[in-house]
Parts: C-alpha cells; structure tokens; sequence
C-alpha cells in the first residue's frame, strides 16, 4: 500500500506547530510498519541545508495565467521516507495577505501532478492523505466529489485514489471570498459558498469534510465535541450529515525525538527509575537560567504559543495573581500575540516567583519539560495537544482541562491533574491540589511520576488505526 501525506509542515524540514511533529512522526511510524509514504508539501525559502534534487516541472493554469512548477525531492531528515518541495514564487513564504489562495495553489499542484505526472511522486498511490485546511481542497480537485453524492459535478475523475483529510485544529479553517473558485478554474457551484458582510466566501477545510473519503480528528472526544456543535453550525452539520466517516483517533509522538535518557539539551539524562533525583537538578539548573529562586516549591511550566482563543493563557494570567507567590513559581515560554506578551512581561517583572521567555528555544523547551514539576495546559479546547504526552514522556505531571485529546490522555490523580469548566476558580482549584500533593504528599507526587512515564504515547498503537483506516478504504 502506498500513502502520499500532503502537509504545509514537517519537522525538521518547516516547523510552525503541532502539525509538523505529527507530519514527521506519523510517516515514519508508517513506513516502519511497510507502509510506503511520501511526504508533499510547499518548498519555502527558509527551508535550506537539505540535499534536495529537481526531479520534474509542472504547467498549471491559475488566475488565467500558465504557472510553472519545480518539484524537488529530498528524505525527511534521518529517514529513508521521500519528501516532494513544490517550488514556485507564490509558495516561497508561509503568511501573507494572501495564505488561502496560496494554499489553494499548492492543493490544485499536488492534485494536478498526482493525476497527470504522479510518476515524478513514485505515483500511483492508493491513498491521499491530507492534513489541516491548507490541503483541504486536493480531495475536491482530484475529482472525489462523485464518491459524497455530486455525480454531476464531476470536475477531473479519480476512480481508485481514496482521500483522507485530518483535522488538526479547527480554529483555523482557511477562509477566502468566492472569488478564489475562479483562480483555481473550477465552477462556483462545486464549493458551498457563504454569505458575510463583505460578500460571498468558501472555507477550504469545509470542502474537505465535503469531499473526502474519511475525515479524522486528532482525538476521539474532540470529533464529539464538534459533533456538539463546538465549532459552529455548519462544521456541526457536516459531521452529523458525514457521521459514519468521522473518526477520531489520538495522535503519539515520537518517543525517540523525546527521550529524558538520551536528550542532549539536559544537563542530566534519566529513566523512571532515576527520575526524582535527576529532576531536581535539572530543575535547580533551570530556575538559575530563567532566574527564579531556588526554593524547594513547585515550578509550573507552559511551553507554547501567546494566543487568546485556545491556550488558556487568559485563566494563567489571572491564576497567577490569586495564588500565594511563596507557594509555587512559573516559567513560560512562547511568542504570540502582543498584549499576551506584555501582559506577561509585566508580571514577570513584578513577581520573582514568575519567569516569561518571549522567544522559542527548543534547548530551552526541552528543559522546561524536564525540569519543571507541573506542566500547565489549560486549554479551552485542545484538538489533541502534544504537551501533555511529552511532559509525561519527562515525568512532569500535566495539568489540563477536561477537553479533546487532554481528556483521553490525563488520568486525575494518577498520571496528572485534571480540572473541568473553564474558569479562574477551577484552575486556582487543581493549581492548589497540586501545590498540596507536592508539598504535604511527595511519595504520591513520585508515584505519579512514575506512572505518567510509562505511559505509552508512541505511535506504536494509533499507527494501527491509521493502516486499519487505510485498508478499510483500499
């Protein structure tokens, strides 16, 4: 069997998010189960240092203009697992005013060269895998319309390639105006247009829960979770309509990138049987760097992106100014929005007990993972969430909300802290528990280090459902 994974991101090659850690991962695991993967994705300027060779070109009309695409081939660093860059002018930068229509671009090249060039991809394959709304539309252009009931809508015909698309985040769902329907060459009526105060648009993640074959979701209750409506009326009703082609299944990560016993960026490597001592020093080594005090309290850790509409960090902001400082310490870590990261510097100024880093460091990351006692991630909803797994990974315990995939990773009392509505008090509320266990309760704080160690967050069991999802649909 032979999967292409369509990403805008991977690891070690363009790193945004999450996204690009499951786009590594996920192909690796695949592929180490004799699935044959190759991985398609834009070629941005900043992606240098990679032995990368020109395998083809592609002619494909856009906005009544004949484009010329390069495509590239490489290897997903460390691996033997293929990678396709798609070069052209409008696909060298990630952002911009104009990011739909530019991944809209990239999904009409990818569905183009696999229909009419896939011997440049090692093509045919028998599965077309897409990730996010940044591919949402290769399942629509590459004719899969006829499989959901729009026969006579057919537009180019693939009669055995089936599609997957997973949702990663919902948050983001690649609006546009109408207008983008005319660039690609296709007819208005294959897209379920909408109206809004600036006239007619289209959201490409939308026309992938229309057109693909299987649509997956990072975590089984955040695909219940949109089935309840979470993210609007429409998503909801796609779902509903398209319920027995949902399914929800929980990312891993890969647990050789995360590993407390060979990872360089510690001072001090260890397992679950060396977990407490090692820690300490870890975290005595960490309160130096971000220059917190080396009080014997609990230091709570976030690593992640200054958002408002998902990380919690509004709940954090106001948590921090309840609780006795002299009962605990933080460390963030995070760039994002302006007034997050002044509101966090400032308080980062104010308190001695609270540490802001505005940048991302992925030495530091890794030591706040390691050093840090409890991992705060207070999200106000989470797809599937990555942080908490390698907080485990590294025996710190999360701390989370009872939402997505942090809901069917975290066990309360045993391998974290697990709070429900999202409020200041309920997070002041499991903030003190674990302040508590940690101070009055230490053989139960090791415990559940211990035991968030050895859970299994490898790719070792969700990859099976991927391949079972594959052959269902081969």
């Amino acid at each position: 069997m032979k999967v292409l994974f369509v990403t805008s991101e991977v690891a070690g090659l363009y790193k945004r998010g999450g996204l690009a850690d499951v786009s590594y991962s996920l192909p690796v695991a695949l592929e180490k189960r004799g699935i044959h993967v190759a991985i398609a994705m834009p070629y941005y300027q900043s992606i240098k240092g990679h032995s990368v060779s020109c395998i083809g070109q592609l002619a494909i009309d856009y906005d009544r203009r004949r484009e010329l695409m390069f495509i590239f081939e490489t290897r997903l660093p460390g691996t033997d697992v293929p990678v396709y860059l798609f070069r052209h002018p409008l696909l060298h930068e990630y952002d911009g005013p104009d990011i739909v229509e530019r991944f809209g671009f990239f999904a009409k090249a990818v569905a183009q060269l696999y229909l009419y060039s896939s011997g440049l991809l090692g093509g045919p394959y028998d599965i077309v895998h897409c990730n996010d709304w940044h591919t949402a539309l290769v399942p629509l252009l590459l004719g899969e319309a006829s499989k959901v009931g729009y026969r006579e809508r057919e537009t180019i015909e693939s009669r055995t390639t089936r599609t997957i698309l997973t949702v990663h985040n919902l948050l983001y769902q690649g609006e546009a105006g109408s207008s983008i329907t005319l660039k690609l060459g296709f007819p208005k009526t294959l897209f379920h247009a909408f109206m809004t105060p600036l006239g007619r648009a289209v959201r490409l993640l939308t026309e992938g829960f229309e057109y693909a074959d299987m649509v997956t979701t990072v975590s089984p209750t955040y695909a219940q979770e949109i089935m309840k409506g979470m993210h609007g009326k429409r998503v909801r009703e796609v779902f509903h309509r398209r319920g027995d082609k949902i399914v929800g299944i929980l990312n891993g990560i890969d647990t050789n990138l995360w590993s407390p016993s060979d990872d360089a960026a510690l001072p001090v490597q260890y397992t679950h049987a060396t977990v407490v001592s090692a820690k300490q020093k870890i975290k005595e080594q960490l309160q130096s760097a971000v220059r917190l005090p080396q009080v014997n309290v609990p230091l709570f850790g976030f690593v992640g992106r200054f958002e408002s509409r998902q990380k919690g960090l509004d709940l954090i902001a106001r948590a921090v100014k309840t609780l006795p400082p002299e009962t605990y310490q933080i460390v963030l870590l995070g760039t994002g929005q302006k007034k997050l990261v002044g509101e966090f510097q400032k308080l980062s100024e104010m308190h001695e007990n609270i540490s802001y880093v505005n940048t991302f460091d992925e030495r530091l990351a890794r030591r706040i993972y390691a050093g840090s006692d409890i991992m705060l991630v207070p999200s106000k909803f989470e797809p599937c969430g990555l942080t908490q797994m390698i907080a485990m990974r590294y025996g710190t315990l999360p701390l989370v909300r009872k939402t997505g995939g942090l809901a069917d990773s975290v066990r309360d009392g045993l391998t974290g802290f697990v709070f429900g509505p999202y409020s200041t008090a309920a997070l002041v509320t499991k903030m003190q528990e674990a302040i508590s266990v940690y101070a009055k309760q230490p053989r139960k704080f090791s415990t559940m280090m211990k035991n968030a160690m050895k859970e299994d967050f490898s790719w070792s069991h969700q990859v099976q459902e991927y391949i079972n999802l594959y052959r269902k649909l081969f």
